[in-house]
């Protein structure tokens, strides 16, 4: 490795040296099972489950085989070492972690008591915010901080110029006890931070998600000085497991936000012969000139749409049922997984992370503690949670009370059309505002499912009676009818009096981005056609009238408010126009 990091930077390469952390539970093809490991303390669950191939932080023979490994590499000379997104506690087989004897032993220090195993989950994750949880995540915390602190001196020690950081996982933003830009800052240094965002190609054919996924961290990110560089990666690859082209919309959907410093695009086959799998290389170089016109349509304006609300630290005070339900504490962890910015992606309603939006907030569940009042201001997309908590907090959402209750279908009023199969949805039967305007019923019973509603602070919302975190996430029938997007189309210029940039209805799971010029003279739009139908000559009605339009990788005319595409989207596949 000396050799190849010295032969790379004499060629002019900015040298990093990926290396993995705490092991994922299994030994991946690349790695080789190490004489040191016999020692090593083992990742547990609260269940007792414990990960043979994932080491605890606390180990100290852990800490010093891994200090002088890292300090071997910083004396290699290479600009960067990465850890993998192994570096965490969570997102493994067990439900919370880690409970091995020496993370115990601190947490029951911390606490001042010893509590049994078996009761550990249940007093954590019961209830609001409590002491319990609060020391949960400040043991968990401090000790991958103090693991990243501990690398860190080991790299000054040779050089403190080294850049030192890790590829993110979905538990180092908020479940275990630390986040994302902490631990950026810790590796740093006295170099400039950075991080790997979680959200790639492969975690799923609805490649949107891990875009938006992907700009929600970055979001979170902006104003901390944080190089980004987002999660390309096709693992297990090759091509006949992960196509190229979600990694392809996915890299050209983050160019076109402009919102990430760059990708870590993973096209070689690191397990097999170079030459084997050429195709990701082959694409990535066919569609430079795609890239180019990203860049030339999108570079110099800010994307605009549906603000998605998504706080970063929600789980320490977390209001969760005092009843125990094991296993809750899943469902705590996963909530980092956002539906709002799901609902609105896959429906083709355009998003922003920022805060300064002339559109309204989208905000579900416990985020609603979080969000100020005049950041309402423009109007809210809420789940029956999120007015609760508006609710108690003094906001009239036109809310009356709500109680769970089972439902088999969906009654939208104007159209007069049922759509059923939606158990996979948490649904509540609600009383609201009798000034409250009714957009759908649940069937049978017709009772309220969702409703328009205007206080008299003048603050709007549109409510759906669901909860939204305890949802399945993969129920279209009630997230991707095609009458919930219309619904949405139709209430968001009510809640903020203002026109969505662009409109373009009935084609399952497009993905649409709108960017627009400071002086709000141009507008681009990008379609991205996460679908296996082709789309056939969309049209796409636009806010105002424009008088010239330049085309990206399709044909079509502007008439006026509208732009009609005379070539078809594929199945996976690109378009895009800029409008004067």
């Amino acid at each position: 490795m000396e050799f190849l990091i010295s032969y790379l930077k004499e060629q002019g390469f900015e040298v990093g040296v990926w290396e993995g952390a705490f092991g994922h539970g299994g030994i991946l093809t690349h790695d080789q099972q190490s004489e040191y490991v016999d020692s090593f303390t083992r990742i547990e669950g609260v269940d007792g489950k414990v990960e043979e191939e994932a080491f605890c932080p606390l180990d100290k023979n852990l800490q010093n085989c891994y200090y002088h490994a890292i300090k071997r590499l910083a004396q290699m000379q290479p600009d960067i070492i990465m850890f993998d997104d192994d570096f965490r506690l969570n997102t493994r087989r067990y439900n919370m972690g880690c409970c091995c004897e020496l993370h115990l032993k601190q947490y029951y220090q911390e606490i001042g008591e010893e509590i049994p195993r078996s009761k550990l989950e249940e007093v954590i994750f019961t209830g609001g915010e409590n002491r319990y949880r609060s020391a949960w995540l400040k043991v968990m915390g401090d000790s991958l901080l103090d693991f990243a602190k501990l690398m860190r001196a080991a790299v000054d020690e040779v050089d403190e110029n080294i850049r030192l950081g890790s590829c993110t996982c979905h538990d180092i933003w908020d479940f275990s006890g630390t986040d994302g830009i902490r631990l950026a800052k810790v590796f740093a240094g006295k170099t400039k931070p950075f991080l790997r965002t979680i959200g790639a190609p492969y975690h799923g054919i609805r490649v949107q998600n891990a875009v938006e996924y992907t700009r929600m961290q970055a979001a979170w990110c902006q104003h901390e000085d944080i190089e980004i560089f987002t999660e390309g990666d096709v693992y297990p690859r090759p091509r006949y497991i992960v196509p190229s082209r979600l990694l392809e919309i996915f890299d050209l959907a983050l160019l076109a936000t402009g919102e990430t410093d760059g990708i870590l695009k993973y096209m070689f086959d690191y397990n097999r012969d170079v030459t084997y799998e050429r195709g990701y290389t082959a694409r990535h170089v066919k569609n430079k000139l795609l890239r180019d016109g990203i860049k030339n349509f999108f570079g110099d304006k800010k994307n605009i749409g549906v603000r998605v609300y998504e706080v970063m630290h929600k789980v320490e005070k977390f209001v969760l049922p005092q009843k125990y339900t094991p296993g809750i504490s899943r469902f705590v962890e996963n909530t980092i997984y956002s539906p709002g910015q799901k609902l609105l992606c896959e429906n083709a309603i355009p998003t922003t992370y920022c805060n300064i939006t002339e559109y309204p907030a989208i905000v579900f569940g416990e985020n609603a503690r979080y969000i100020q009042k005049n950041e309402l201001k423009n109007g809210a997309i809420l789940d029956v949670v999120a007015a609760e908590i508006l609710a108690q907090r003094g906001i009239d959402t036109g809310l009356i009370k709500c109680s769970s209750a089972n439902f088999t279908g969906e009654m939208f009023c104007a159209e007069n059309d049922e759509i059923t199969n939606i158990s996979e949805v948490t649904m509540y039967k609600i009383k609201c505002s009798d000034t409250a305007l009714v957009k759908s019923v649940f069937m049978p019973g017709r009772e309220v499912a969702s409703y328009l509603y205007e206080n008299e602070d003048g603050l709007r919302f549109y409510i759906f009676a669901i909860d939204a975190y305890r949802s399945d996430k993969n129920a279209y029938n009630y997230f991707n009818n095609y009458y919930r997007q219309q619904h949405l189309i139709d209430a968001i210029p009510w809640l903020c009096k203002k026109s969505l940039p662009a409109i373009c209805v009935k084609n399952p799971f497009l993905y649409m981005q709108t960017a627009q010029s400071d002086d709000k003279n141009a507008l681009s739009v990008a379609l991205f056609n996460v679908n296996f139908d082709e789309i056939i000559e969309p049209e796409i009605i636009l806010d105002q009238t424009y008088s010239e339009v330049k085309f990206l990788n399709c044909m079509g005319k502007l008439y006026g408010k509208k732009v009609k595409l005379f070539s078809n989207i594929e199945p996976y596949g690109f378009a895009a126009f800029e409008v004067k």
